[in-house]
């Protein structure tokens, strides 16, 4: 099967992230900075009143993040606050501080055993998204939202269909292949420092999940404050809010600020079996195909629709 060549791929970059013993190399998301990315991840000292989120990327990172901070915050409050510096795999470490201090939700979608060790053993909380939904937000956020910001044409114009493809089966992209990542990261489930939580299971139930990450953080916080954070971060009113805090935050660098801004693209759906109307018959037997050879599709309960006794 013949793939589209991710333009940011290693075979074109030659920039990896790459675990200890050198047996896995996971291709780097490359930026102008990313030398300097590299040296801050690299040289970073972990605080130890911080906590780690890691998802791959369009699996609901923006979502729980929120979350999790207004957990560390004691409030149901959006955080007026620099998010994106937060993001280790896009911002220098270096300057993390001054933007938002610790205790915070430090953010990443590589695979944990690519990570400098000292990320790893850290409280970090997974979020997995249906690899069908996975791949439609994907679409969404690298051949849509970025058009008229990336210079490659070809690659913003791509039909879902062979970006489908590509996200299936191709390993040659920035974080490397998703059912690559879900292998390495689902055995550790039973870590005690690890807490792996499902998009749709917080979408479809967020008072339950949301008590699940409070009481794997440790911050006690009441039932009234559970609920008032479920109801903040609703879809709608979460990206009502972002999109709000946005035009009003002037902290962004330029090249932030291109991609911010279209906080209503970042936020799009987020809902649950939007493949549905993306995916062809022939896309979703080839996907299905798929599945029913990898090994971890019986153990692990990926939610493809809303139940219909859902409120979702």
């Amino acid at each position: 099967m013949a793939l589209y060549q991710h333009p940011w791929g290693a075979s074109v970059t030659n920039e990896y992230f790459t675990s200890d013993d050198g047996t896995v190399k996971v291709p780097a998301r490359v930026k102008d900075d990313f030398a300097t990315l590299r040296r801050d991840m690299l040289e970073y000292k972990w605080d130890s009143r911080d906590f780690l989120l890691s998802s791959y990327f369009k699996n609901g990172t923006h979502y729980v993040w929120e979350i999790m901070m207004m957990l560390i915050q004691g409030s149901a409050e959006y955080v007026n606050l620099f998010k994106e510096a937060c993001m280790i795999d896009m911002f220098p470490l270096s300057k993390v501080d001054q933007f938002i201090p610790s205790p915070r939700v430090l953010n990443s979608h590589y695979r944990l055993d690519v990570l400098p060790r000292e990320f790893r053993g850290r409280k970090t909380v997974v979020v997995i998204r249906n690899p069908k939904d996975s791949a439609v937000s994907a679409y969404h956020h690298e051949c849509k939202m970025l058009k008229g910001i990336i210079r490659h044409e070809e690659f913003t114009n791509l039909p879902f269909s062979e970006y489908l493809k590509m996200h299936i089966f191709g390993r040659d992209r920035p974080y490397g292949n998703y059912f690559d990542y879900i292998e390495y990261m689902w055995p550790l489930r039973d870590d005690p420092n690890v807490l792996i939580l499902f998009f749709e299971n917080i979408k479809m139930n967020p008072v339950e999940n949301i008590q699940k990450i409070n009481e794997f953080m440790g911050t006690q916080r009441s039932p009234e404050l559970i609920q008032q954070i479920a109801d903040a971060t609703s879809f709608n009113n979460m990206k009502a809010a972002k999109i709000s805090q946005k035009k009003q935050n002037a902290v962004l660098s330029e090249s932030f600020m291109k991609i911010t801004n279209k906080v209503d693209q970042m936020y799009r759906k987020g809902q649950i079996g939007d493949w549905k109307n993306h995916f062809t018959v022939a896309d979703n037997e080839m996907v299905d195909e798929f599945l029913a050879k990898w090994p971890l599709s019986k153990e692990i309960p990926f939610v493809y629709e809303v139940p219909a006794d859902s409120t979702e």
